[in-house]
C-alpha cells in the first residue's frame, strides 16, 4: 500500500507563509474574487515551488477561500456572495442565542475573566489596535458557544467563523466601529454575567446586525476601490500605446 510522506518542516512551515500571504492578498482584495489564477502564476508571484504553494492551496480551499478549477492546475477566488454570508450570520447568530440561553442556566457559571480584562476596562485602556480587537471578538464569542457545553455546536461556530473572517474584519478598521464594539461587547457581557437572558439576547442579536450592516457597506465599498485600482494601469497602458 502507498503511503503518503509527510513534507518536510521547513516545506510545511513554508506553506503556512504563503497560506497567509494568499488569504492577506484574498483579504484585501489584491486578489480579487472571481479572478482565475494557474499554479505557475501563482509560484511565480509568491517566489515559490509547487509543492509548498500546492498545500496552501488545498488549505485555502478547505477553508472556502479558494475554488479548485477544472484544469489540472488552475484556482479561483471565491466569489463573493453576500447573500451566501447573509445566511452564514443567520446561522452564527442563532448558535450564539442558543449558547446564551445555556450559560444563563449554566452552575458552576462560565469563567470570563480573559474576556472581561479586554472588554470591561476603563475608556483609557483599551487596545484600539483593530486586529487585536478583530481577534478579542473572535475569542469572545467562541467563548460563549465553547460554555454552551455541546462540542458540535462549538465545531459548526468555528467553522463559520472560518468562513465569515474573510469580510468580518472589515468592521475593525473605521475607529468608530472598534469603539462601538467595546460598547456593545461591554453591555452584552455584563447582561451575560447578571444572567439577564432576555436583555442578553436582544443586544448580541442588535450588535451582529449592526455589524452585519457595516460589513455589508464597507465590503461593497472595498470592492468599488480595489475594482478602480486593478483598472486604471490598464487604462494607463491604452493611452500610452
Amino acid at each position: 500500500m502507498n503511503q503518503v510522506t509527510p513534507l518536510a518542516p521547513e516545506k510545511s512551515s513554508l506553506a503556512e507563509s504563503v497560506h497567509r500571504r494568499i488569504r492577506d492578498d484574498i483579504y484585501d482584495f489584491r486578489m480579487m474574487p472571481g479572478q482565475r489564477y494557474s499554479e505557475s502564476e501563482l509560484a511565480n508571484r509568491f517566489g515559490v515551488s509547487r509543492t509548498p504553494l500546492r498545500l496552501a492551496l488545498h488549505m485555502l480551499a478547505r477553508e472556502g477561500y479558494l475554488i479548485k478549477g477544472d484544469g489540472h492546475a488552475a484556482w479561483q477566488v471565491r466569489p463573493l456572495d453576500l447573500d451566501y454570508f447573509h445566511d452564514l450570520y443567520d446561522l452564527r447568530v442563532n448558535l450564539e442565542l442558543i449558547a446564551i440561553r445555556r450559560i444563563c442556566r449554566a452552575d458552576p457559571f462560565p469563567d470570563f475573566a480573559a474576556q472581561r480584562a479586554f472588554w470591561l476596562v476603563p475608556e483609557e485602556q483599551r487596545n484600539l489596535d483593530g486586529q487585536a480587537v478583530a481577534a478579542a471578538d473572535e475569542a469572545l464569542h467562541a467563548a460563549f458557544v465553547a460554555n454552551a457545553g455541546n462540542a458540535e455546536m462549538a465545531r459548526v461556530h468555528r467553522d463559520i467563523t472560518e468562513r465569515i473572517r474573510v469580510i468580518r474584519r472589515l468592521d475593525f478598521i473605521e475607529p468608530a466601529r472598534i469603539v462601538a464594539a467595546f460598547e456593545e461587547h461591554a453591555k452584552l457581557l455584563r447582561a451575560l454575567i447578571a444572567r439577564k437572558q432576555e436583555r442578553a439576547e436582544m443586544l448580541l442579536k442588535a450588535h451582529i446586525d449592526a455589524s452585519r450592516a457595516e460589513i455589508r457597506h464597507l465590503t461593497l465599498h472595498r470592492l468599488a476601490e480595489a475594482a478602480r485600482q486593478h483598472t486604471q494601469p490598464a487604462l494607463r497602458r491604452e493611452r500610452q500605446s
